[in-house]
This record gives C-alpha cells, sequence and structure tokens, in this order.
C-alpha cells in the first residue's frame, strides 16, 4: 500500500473515532474496527497495535471488548501465535449488538433506579403532603416516561435492523 493511500486510510481512520466518539466510542476501539474494517485482509494484534501506534495490551483489551460487542471476530487465518482479526461489516448486526448490551447495563439499571425513587417520594408525600414532594413525583414520573420512550425506540432500531436481517438472504 502506497504513502497516499496509508494516508488516506489514516485519515479516514481518524475521522471515524470523532464521528462515533459522540456516541460515546472509544477513540482506540473506532480505530482499531476502522484499520480492520478498512483491511482486505485479516490482521494480527502486534501488526495492528504497530499501525495504531498504541500499546499491544490496550489493543488486546479493546479487542476482546469489540468481540464481545460483535464487532470484530478472530480470523481463522492466524499465521503463528499471534491472533489475527477482521472487522465485522453488517453494521446493523453491530448495531443490534451494542444496543442490547447498553440497555441491559445502563438503561435497565437507570430506568429502576428512577422508579425506585419515584415510589420513595410518592410515599413520603402520601405521608406529609408537601408541594415539593408532589412536584418531585410528578418530574420523576415524566423523567420514567421519557427514559422509556427511548427504550421503546431502541428497541424499534433492533426490531427494524432484525426485519432487514430477514431480507438480506433474498437479495440478489
Amino acid at each position: 500500500m502506497d504513502r497516499d493511500i496509508r494516508e488516506a486510510r489514516d485519515k479516514a481512520v481518524d475521522a471515524l473515532a470523532v464521528a462515533i466518539g459522540f456516541w460515546g466510542i472509544d477513540p482506540l476501539e473506532a480505530r482499531i474496527w476502522g484499520f480492520l474494517f478498512l483491511s482486505r485482509a485479516p490482521l494480527c494484534l502486534t501488526g495492528l497495535a504497530e499501525s495504531l501506534s498504541a500499546d499491544a495490551q490496550a489493543v488486546e483489551a479493546k479487542l476482546n471488548l469489540l468481540k464481545r460487542l460483535g464487532a470484530v471476530k478472530e480470523s481463522a487465518q492466524s499465521p503463528g501465535r499471534d491472533k489475527c482479526f477482521e472487522a465485522e461489516a453488517d453494521f446493523f448486526r453491530i448495531l443490534q449488538t451494542v444496543l442490547k448490551e447498553r440497555r441491559e447495563k445502563e438503561m435497565g439499571s437507570a430506568l429502576q433506579e428512577i422508579c425506585d425513587q419515584r415510589a420513595y417520594v410518592e410515599y413520603r408525600y402520601d405521608e406529609e403532603k408537601a408541594p415539593e414532594l408532589k412536584f418531585m413525583a410528578e418530574r420523576l414520573e415524566k423523567l420514567e416516561g421519557f427514559i422509556h420512550l427511548i427504550d421503546r425506540a431502541m428497541f424499534g432500531l433492533r426490531t427494524f435492523a432484525g426485519i432487514r436481517g430477514m431480507f438480506r438472504g433474498r437479495e440478489k
């Protein structure tokens, strides 16, 4: 690969890291996935770390996370002892996995905490009848509704991705 093409790849990978960093994706994770996505052949850990000018242990840790999220997979073509990886190219498959994990880990616990606090504030309001408690309970109820809406929207994206996957095999 000549220098100009390497430079174009590197700029695209850096831009990807910035773009998806907006969604809370770590820049190194984005750069690893981008490098693998733009590579015709699987890349091994050592070469990937060198190409990214990153610590091999940090790259390995991020690769393990990306594997868990379904964004990368180990290649069957691993020469020697070094593990090699390739990017998952099905964006919707990655999106489904990431949304599912984030929903279970973050949304579920946040929603439960808001529900618990609303129940507590409502209990205290029933006993004390303080207007600020009624106000807070109403606001927590709105917040709970908003989080449910976001959760349903995420479920809609997962459903859309699943429907899209059903028709993939029929394309010719």
